[in-house]
């Protein structure tokens, strides 16, 4: 572990020390909580949050049809557990070397059996070049252009129509404001309205609905800017909706003083939602727009001649460079930020230092692991190679389910206390994993701060091992029944370990 990755994850443990918020009762119910940020963490010591970076793994999708090109994004990849199948949608255009759009902008989408291995499907509906064999999904609708962008989600709303199951939104290139669509199987896709549904940002970027079953409305998240129109930082913002057609303007979200978009790393993609394993949570992953200019360390990066190349249109194309991070939430408006990258360039010789590249697609997926005996795992896939070639690229990359971040113990003991909570269930489970040489224990705490005879440290028994679901046990019980309901504190005593995420299970 470097020591800046360490030196930031021991400046957010003393961020944790003083939260004005530590003492307040979580009523946690039998809610999975992850350890991606403070928000149960009431103090610690030698411990810290690490943030885990995604593994790449191989190409999901070589946008090389005619149709498709240098500049396929703002990804969209979903489970339909209906239907038994994965889906991912992607606006598609070209980019010529100029930085001149090289072909109209058209709405592609994909299929996969296993999320790992995807096909096209030969839709039919829209010519191209003289024929109908692509898997455009989307050109023309409603009478205005195909979309800047087009989002969709299967909306797990339970009042919602069969003929809407899925919806989306998209931003149209002429007429401002979005646009909604729905479909009752993810191919098929009509018009809501006519007319822009929302009309209050600049939608710019790919901009995100979905139906939270945490607050009972639809939830917007759409790019805006920090000045008027096109000036400041771009930053997020957020509104609601009870039926998907008329909604309500929240603001921008919320970030600590130092924890959100600024200049020098604005906001582009948002992609929150609520993490499927624990619907109390969202979690977002915005992609940092970086532009330094053009100095000796931007001639060093990779693919210097195609940058100067779409240089001669605008500067930025060849200077502006993006990665993305990770952001938190438990009411859907007061947001944390990851205390370092998530998702970084890397060393690489080319399709990764650009304007474009790393910007994971919305949403997280889970799927089979192809290492052997490895539990499923989490699938994310992020953009690569944008603005270069004549074709862009979709990378898989897999993380560790619950696995964003953890509270980490390096070779020294550490501890972390949670903050007071409340819970319902029988049985306390983490996800979690040590080195051979670690371990983790824990015990149960008073609404004082005292130990609570039955489940003290000293009778808690030991963990060593890596799993997604350890029952913990005291004296060889695993039954906490005996303490729901009442306000109790949990605390951690670590090596070389990480603790993910914890659920009361019945």
């Amino acid at each position: 572990m470097n020591s800046r990755r360490l030196l930031l994850g021991l400046l957010f443990g003393l961020m944790v020390c003083v939260s004005a918020a530590a003492q307040e009762v979580v009523p946690l119910g039998s809610d999975r909580e992850l350890f991606c940020d403070d928000t149960m963490i009431a103090s610690m010591s030698d411990c810290q949050i690490l943030v885990h970076q995604p593994v790449p793994q191989e190409l999901a999708i070589d946008c090389d049809k005619p149709w498709e090109g240098n500049n396929c994004g703002y990804w969209t990849v979903l489970y339909d557990d209906q239907a038994k199948i994965y889906r991912a949608y992607a606006k598609a255009w070209s980019i010529d070397n100029g930085a001149q759009q090289g072909h109209r902008l058209v709405i592609t989408t994909y299929e996969s059996q296993d999320g790992i291995h995807w096909t096209r499907p030969n839709l039919g509906f829209f010519e191209w070049e003289g024929s109908k064999e692509n898997n455009i999904v989307l050109f023309e609708a409603a009478n205005h252009e195909a979309c800047h962008d087009f989002s969709p989600f299967i909306d797990t709303n339970p009042n919602a129509k069969p003929e809407a199951r899925y919806k989306a939104i998209g931003t149209s290139f002429v007429g401002g404001g979005l646009f909604a669509y729905q479909s009752p199987d993810g191919i098929h896709w009509t018009p809501i309205s006519d007319e822009a549904v929302y009309t209050k940002g600049m939608f710019d970027t790919q901009n995100i609905t979905f139906w939270s079953e945490k607050e009972q409305k639809y939830i917007l998240y759409y790019r805006i800017y920090s000045g008027e129109r096109f000036s400041g930082a771009r930053i997020i913002a957020r509104a609601v909706s009870d039926d998907y057609l008329h909604w309500t303007n929240e603001g921008p979200i919320v970030f600590p003083e130092g924890e959100g978009p600024v200049m020098e790393a604005q906001y582009y993609v948002n992609q929150i939602l609520p993490y499927y394993r624990a619907k109390n949570v969202y979690i977002g992953f915005p992609a940092r727009y970086v532009d330094n200019g053009l100095i000796r360390a931007t001639e060093f990066l990779p693919e210097w001649d195609r940058r100067q190349e779409r240089m001669t249109v605008s500067p930025r194309y060849g200077t502006a460079v993006t990665d993305s991070v990770y952001i938190t939430s438990r009411d859907g408006v007061h947001f944390r930020r990851s205390n370092e990258a998530f998702l970084s360039p890397g060393l690489k010789t080319k399709n990764n230092w650009v304007y474009g590249d790393n910007y994971l697609a919305w949403t997280v997926v889970e799927t089979d692991s192809l290492r052997d005996d490895c539990p499923r795992e989490l699938s994310l896939f992020a953009t690569e190679m944008a603005f270069t070639g004549t074709t862009s690229h979709l990378r898989r990359f897999t993380l560790r389910i619950d696995g964003f971040g953890s509270v980490h113990a390096k070779n020294k003991i550490g501890e972390m206390t949670t903050r007071p909570f409340t819970f319902t269930g029988k049985e306390l489970s983490l996800n979690l994993g040590t080195a051979a040489a670690g371990f983790v224990k824990m015990e149960f705490l008073d609404a004082s701060g005292n130990p609570i005879p039955g489940f003290t440290l000293d009778e808690c028994d030991m963990f060593f091992g890596d799993t997604l679901d350890w029952r913990c046990s005291w004296n060889g019980s695993t039954d906490v029944s005996s303490l729901a309901g009442k306000t109790v504190s949990l605390r951690f005593v670590m090596r070389e370990a990480d603790l993910y995420s914890m659920k009361f299970e019945e």
